[in-house]
C-alpha cells in the first residue's frame, strides 16, 4: 500500500496485518508499523512505482500530499496527480487484481459553498476549491479511465474528516463550543480505524469500481442535525430524514457494496462518560 507512514496509512497497515494479510508498505518516509515490509519510494518516479508493485495482488493507494498548503500548489496538484496515475497505470499493467484509491470529501467544495442537498451522497456536484481537492478529482477521473481501459476494479474513497483517536477529543470540544466553524466538514469526523477497516473490506470484496463516501454515520456534536441544518444551511433541500445526530453525509453505498459500518462514533457525551 502507498502512504503507509501517513495518518490513515499506519492504521491500514495495522488492520491488514491483524487480518492476516501480507503487507508491503510504500512511502517517501520510512515505515514504522511492525508486521509489514516497507519500501521507501517516490510515487512521482514511475520506475520506482512499477518496481514496488511486482508480485502484489491488490493495492491501497493513500500516498499524496495530504492537503493544500503543505507544499506550493503546483507541487500539491502535480505530485498527487502524477503519483496517482503512476500507481493506477502500473497496477493495471502488472496484473493487480483490485485497487482502493483515496480521494477526499473536499471534492464537494463545502468549505466555500453550501451543499446543494442533504445528505451529501456520491452524486452530489463537485466544486473543488483548492489544489488538493482538484488533484483528487483528477485522480478519480484517472481511476475511471483505467477501469474502463483495462477492466481493473478501482474503488475511489471520498473520505470525510479523518482523524486519529488521540486527535478526536480536542476537536470535538472545539466544535461543540463553536459549531459554526465546521460547516465545511458537516460536523463529521471519521476515525482512522474505521477508514482502515473500509479499505480492508473493499480490498477483500468483489464490490464494483466507482466512488464511495467513507464517513462516520453520526456527527460529533450533541446538537440535532436538523437544528444544525436549519441554522447553518437554511433553504438547503433535505432529501431524507436526518434524525438525532445523523451525519449530513451518507456512506450508504459503501455499506451496501462491501459492508462498511463505522464502529468508532465520537461525541461530547462519549468523552464525558469515558472521563467519569
Amino acid at each position: 500500500m502507498t502512504g503507509s507512514a501517513g495518518r490513515i496509512g499506519r492504521y491500514v497497515v495495522r488492520d491488514l496485518v491483524a487480518a492476516g494479510h501480507d503487507v508491503v508498505g510504500a512511502d517517501v518516509r520510512p515505515g514504522v508499523e511492525s508486521g509489514a515490509r516497507h519500501l521507501q519510494i517516490d510515487l512521482t518516479d514511475a520506475g520506482q512505482v512499477y518496481a514496488s508493485l511486482a508480485g502484489i495482488d491488490a493495492v491501497a493507494h493513500l500516498g499524496a500530499w495530504a492537503n493544500a498548503g503543505v507544499v506550493p500548489d503546483p507541487g500539491t496538484y502535480g505530485d498527487n496527480v502524477r503519483g496517482t496515475f503512476h500507481v493506477l497505470q502500473a497496477a493495471a499493467e502488472v496484473g493487480i487484481q483490485r485497487v482502493v484509491s483515496a480521494s477526499s470529501a473536499q471534492v464537494y467544495g463545502l468549505f466555500s459553498h453550501p451543499p446543494q442537498y442533504l445528505p451529501v451522497d456520491e452524486d452530489h456536484p463537485l466544486r473543488p476549491v483548492n489544489s488538493y481537492a482538484l488533484s483528487k478529482t483528477a485522480g478519480e477521473s484517472a481511476a475511471a479511465y483505467i477501469t474502463d481501459r483495462y477492466g481493473l476494479p478501482i474503488l475511489s474513497f471520498r473520505i470525510m474528516g479523518v482523524r486519529t483517536p488521540d486527535e478526536m477529543p480536542a476537536q470535538i470540544e472545539q466544535l461543540q463550543a463553536n459549531p459554526a466553524r465546521d460547516t465545511g466538514l458537516l460536523w463529521t469526523r471519521t476515525d482512522a480505524r474505521d477508514a482502515a477497516t473500509a479499505v480492508r473490506l473493499a480490498l477483500e470484496s468483489d464490490a464494483e469500481a466507482g466512488i464511495y463516501n467513507i464517513t462516520a454515520t453520526d456527527a460529533v456534536v450533541d446538537i440535532p442535525t436538523q437544528d444544525l441544518i436549519s441554522r447553518y444551511f437554511p433553504g438547503v433541500a433535505v432529501r431524507c430524514g436526518l434524525a438525532g445526530q445523523t451525519s449530513p453525509m451518507t456512506c450508504a453505498r459503501a455499506r451496501s457494496a462491501f459492508g462498511f459500518e463505522p464502529r468508532y462514533l465520537w461525541s461530547p457525551r462519549r468523552l464525558h462518560s469515558e472521563g467519569d
